[in-house]
């Protein structure tokens, strides 16, 4: 190979590489404060927070619903979904009536009780953080949904 046509080479290697760079550069500096941007802020009291936003949300919820709970989409929310959608480490099926004969046999605060303090693999309140209201009515929806 001759030296003139490599030298012709490694310039153009390097003028290509430098004309790209700086579109390079541009999008590495981009996906960099990306990853660098805070998770999350700091409220101070006294200011909004998004705070109103979401209750004036959860109070016309309430009002379009009738103040009902809606068992399904609480199904889903709380994080019930994951277990007994799936059968894992027991859980009895959504609308697998076989696999909830016995537990139908109790009355309806026995079930709430065992969500509440816990049965087997499942945490107490289901490892959520939602109301006795809330875990009530997914109860009550997973029960008609077994019936």
């Amino acid at each position: 190979m001759n030296v003139k046509q490599i030298a012709k080479g490694c310039i153009a290697l390097g003028v290509a590489m430098l004309s790209g760079s700086g579109a390079v550069a541009d999008a590495s500096r981009e996906a960099i404060a990306e990853r660098l941007a805070p998770v999350g802020s700091v409220c101070l009291q006294g200011q909004d927070c998004g705070t109103q936003a979401a209750q004036a949300d959860a109070e016309s919820n309430a009002e379009s619903g009738g103040g009902e709970l809606d068992g399904a989409s609480l199904y889903s929310s709380t994080g019930c979904a994951a277990c007994h959608d799936s059968g894992a480490a027991g859980a009895p099926g959504l609308g697998d009536a076989e696999a909830w004969a016995s537990r139908l046999e109790q009355d309806t605060q026995a079930l709430y009780q065992s969500v509440f303090e816990g049965k087997g693999a499942m945490p107490a309140r289901g490892g959520s953080s939602a109301s006795d209201e809330e875990i009530e009515a997914v109860v009550d929806y997973m029960i008609a949904e077994a019936e």
